[in-house]
């Protein structure tokens, strides 16, 4: 609120309050020949000419002295009538209390004019004070902002390096490093981390982030300037990529995103497994700090990466089977307990189906086992094709199993004929033998069969034994 808008309230109250204030006396004094109790209106009169203290500060609050001043003359006016009316000496004293409360609010402003000049005099002396002080220590506040600015990289790398230790998913590790590359070094168009896969042959963009201005990052694989940090396993800059001796220049103009860079491989136990880089559409961008600041940024980072990625990759191998690929049999029942209650919650059905490779003993027996690994590596194969976004597990031997949830008992039914046909028409050579190999199926689903998960599994096995002993290479139902 405003210190107009405060005046024009008080100054509204005051008048209020004294156009009340009078009409009561004047009301009071009406009574006073009439009545029998002429003391009591007197004593109201009294009190209402005692209130005409808060009027008068009301007008001391909105205009000062003067405001006040008015208000306590018309007061004093009332009094006199008062007193011309009841004869009472006594109200006189309420003029003399107007006036000794004018007295004191005039003591006030002088009081407060006086600090307001001495508060002026020392806000001059305070400034005069602060500009002698910017000037002898603008050269030690350039000192105080460099040293700032070390300490807190130094601080936001102990920062990142207590963040890369909360997570093991390479992702979330990807996603943290080029954020926090990209505050550290906020000149660049675009940071990318790029992974080389375990055999070390491709290389892969799995995080980045750009500014506002970048159009994107046009390649999802290593570049030649990756290529060379891996050969040479030394970071580096390109002032100017169009005239850089170490590049192909023919290469380089292409790349109209890319003019200038910084690059620093992630290296564990002396081996590259990636690459950290800023990239700029402008020449001459980065300096030699930057560069030492993305390769800290690039050691902090190796060790969680790597740690990263044999866990991830430990993971896969205790949920895999490592000859198929397909999820094992543990993982398989985990997440049929999953989706079991998630398809009881929300009433969705949830389908299974059983397969076993047809006469796969007698394969084995023909070819040995590296003959019957080959049939079963091609009968995974064609799952994981058919059924990318289900759960399709190895169940034991030459049985698989796949977890369909949201399929319906008539999807299921035609999913299991497509693999059927699939694998029938599909023949692969065995030491230069063409063989063709058949498989039987059994479904049942969640709810025309049961509403059980074990009785889930046994149904689709049921299914699956009416199948061989229906003449093999064949789909049942557990329903029919």
């Amino acid at each position: 609120m405003g210190s107009t808008t405060r005046r024009r309230i008080s100054l509204a109250l005051a008048l209020v309050t004294s156009f009340f204030l009078t009409h009561q006396i004047l009301h009071a004094l009406s009574f006073l020949e009439t009545t029998l109790i002429p003391e009591v209106y007197l004593r109201r009169t009294f009190l209402f000419l005692a209130c005409f203290l808060f009027p008068i500060l009301g007008g001391w609050t909105a205009f000062g002295l003067l405001g006040g001043g008015l208000f306590a003359f018309f007061a004093t006016v009332l009094v006199f009538f008062v007193y011309g009316v009841s004869g009472s000496a006594v109200v006189v004293w309420f003029a003399a209390a107007y006036g000794i409360l004018c007295y004191l609010l005039h003591r006030t402003d002088e009081n407060f004019n006086n600090q307001i000049a001495g508060l002026g005099v020392d806000r001059e002396k305070f400034q005069n004070e602060r500009n002698d002080l910017e000037v002898s220590y603008k050269i030690k506040g350039e000192g105080i902002s460099i040293l700032f600015e070390k300490y807190s990289t130094y601080y936001n790398l102990r920062k990142l390096a207590e963040e890369l230790a909360t997570t093991m998913l390479v992702s979330e590790l990807g996603r943290m490093v080029v954020e926090r590359t990209a505050d550290f070094i906020p000149r660049g168009n675009a940071a990318l981390l790029s992974l080389a896969d375990p055999e070390g042959r491709n290389l892969s963009v799995v995080a980045s982030k750009r500014s506002r201005t970048e159009a994107g990052v046009s390649s999802k694989q290593g570049d030649l300037f990756d290529q060379w940090s891996i050969k040479n396993r030394k970071r580096f800059i390109v002032a100017d990529s169009h005239q850089d001796f170490r590049f192909d220049v023919t290469e380089t103009t292409r790349q109209l995103d890319i003019r200038s860079l910084i690059m620093a491989p992630i290296l564990h136990e002396g081996r590259v497994i990636g690459t950290l880089r800023v990239n700029s559409s402008e020449a001459n961008t980065f300096s030699n700090d930057d560069l030492r600041l993305l390769d800290a940024i690039a050691a902090l980072s190796s060790s969680a990466i790597s740690n990263a990625m044999l866990y991830e990759k430990t993971e896969q191998l205790a949920i895999k089977d490592s000859l198929t690929g397909l999820y094992v049999r543990r993982y398989f029942f985990e997440r049929l307990k999953q989706e079991h209650g998630r398809a009881l919650l929300t009433q969705r059905p949830l389908s299974v189906l059983m397969c076993d490779i047809d006469h796969f003993k007698d394969f084995n027996d023909r070819f040995g086992h590296g003959g019957g690994d080959l049939m079963l590596t091609r009968f995974a194969h064609i799952l994981r094709t058919l059924c990318e976004n289900n759960v399709a597990a190895r169940y034991g031997g030459e049985e698989f199993s796949v977890l369909l949830p949201e399929t319906s008992s008539a999807e299921a039914l035609a999913l299991a004929e497509k693999i059927r046909v699939c694998v029938e028409q599909e023949p692969f050579q065995i030491r230069r033998e063409e063989v063709r190999m058949s498989v039987s199926i059994g479904t049942a689903t969640i709810p025309q069969d049961t509403l059980d998960a074990e009785t889930l599994i046994q149904k689709a096995d049921e299914a699956l034994y009416k199948a061989k002993r229906s003449g093999r290479n064949r789909v049942c139902s557990s329903a029919i």
